[in-house]
């Protein structure tokens, strides 16, 4: 009983003090799937691959051209394989494609350039978070199979925000930071890739290579998003470099290792769960930006019927970095809200200084 009412006294001070500091913080719940480090990365002395901002990247170390072959190649989710080319179908990670069986006619490669200068940027591959988003039920999963990495994520999420509603005050709120680190045999998410490579299209042999990596940490914290601030036409004026920020995704809670912000094996999940329903869905924290209708578009639609507007809306992403603000920060009184690019906090934090 003391230990509960020590609890609750505490919980009413850190209020108290959050809500003198005059910060106010929108925010969102997020799962958050921190990959082994010294999984996500396969080097031989041809080729470098690597897992980093949810996606598969290849760095070519040699001063030869890499051809990566797409129909020999594939990409691993929790035990199941899908091709990253289908002919039938056009696309990647098509989960009929494994099923088909069918061989593709069509020569579909990946160049690589050679390394011939100072800098050698990394070739996209593919998507590595395509099977993660969407809902999740007691008994489904967003990929259709029911996997035991998937047993495991329900039992660990239903942990996790049990913990995180402890923190609250009124034991509503998910405003807790908890967080698990897990052995290879404990993890809660596995992707893959297994990619085929040569120095020619018409290569007898190819070489494949598999890089293979494992969620090692698992956080359930709230978040919020600090939006950057868009150049206006008066800004750009001029030749000096005006480069637009990134989008960054504050997170509540300690960062389970330390890692470059610009090639994070981290993927941040917007995390909304029902409880009567025993769901939760799984969303992306990536940034965009719909701006409107110019003038000339909103005249013109008056004679068109609306038309031209369909193709005058712009979108604007930005790019993303992620930043663990600490499980002890001040975010003052913390507000729940239903829209990602709702998030935010106002105020001044004086803690900290």
């Amino acid at each position: 009983m003391k230990k509960v009412l020590f609890l609750f006294v505490t919980l009413c001070l850190m209020t108290m003090d959050a809500s003198a500091s005059g910060i106010k913080t929108d925010y969102r719940n997020a799962l958050i799937f921190a990959y082994s480090q010294a999984n996500s990365v396969y080097e031989d002395d041809n080729i470098k691959l690597e897992f980093y901002d949810e996606q598969l990247w290849a760095t070519n170390k040699t001063k030869k051209t890499i051809f990566i072959d797409l129909a020999q190649c594939f990409a691993f989710h929790n035990g199941s394989s899908t091709p990253l080319f289908d002919s039938s179908e056009k696309k990647q990670g098509d989960k009929k494609a494994s099923k088909k069986g069918v061989s593709s006619k069509d020569d579909v490669y990946i160049t690589i350039a050679p390394n011939i200068g100072t800098k050698q940027n990394e070739t996209y591959i593919c998507n590595m978070s395509m099977h993660i988003y969407g809902t999740y039920t007691t008994s489904e999963s967003p990929s259709g199979d029911f996997t035991d990495y998937d047993k495991r994520l329900l039992e660990i999420v239903d942990e996790l925000q049990e913990e995180s509603k402890t923190q609250d005050v009124k034991g509503k709120n998910y405003v807790g930071s908890v967080s698990r680190h897990l052995t290879e045999d404990e993890s809660i998410n596995n992707i893959g890739a297994s990619i085929a490579y040569a120095f020619n299209k018409n290569a007898e042999e190819w070489t494949n290579v598999a890089l293979s990596t494992w969620v090692s940490d698992v956080i359930f914290a709230p978040y919020y998003v600090e939006m950057p601030t868009d150049l206006k036409k008066k800004d750009k004026r001029g030749f000096g470099v005006k480069e637009t920020a990134p989008a960054v995704i504050h997170v509540r809670a300690n960062s389970p290792f330390e890692f470059d912000e610009d090639k994070s094996p981290i993927i941040v999940c917007d995390w909304e769960g029902n409880y009567k329903k025993g769901t939760f869905t799984l969303g992306s924290t990536w940034i965009s930006k719909k701006k409107g209708p110019s003038v000339l578009a909103v005249i013109g639609a008056v004679f068109t019927y609306g038309a031209t507007l369909s193709g005058s809306l712009k979108e604007t992403s930005y790019k993303k970095i992620i930043h663990f603000d600490g499980i002890t920060t001040n975010w003052g009184k913390l507000s729940y809200v239903s829209d990602i690019m709702k998030t935010k906090q106002d105020g001044e934090d004086d803690s900290n200084e």
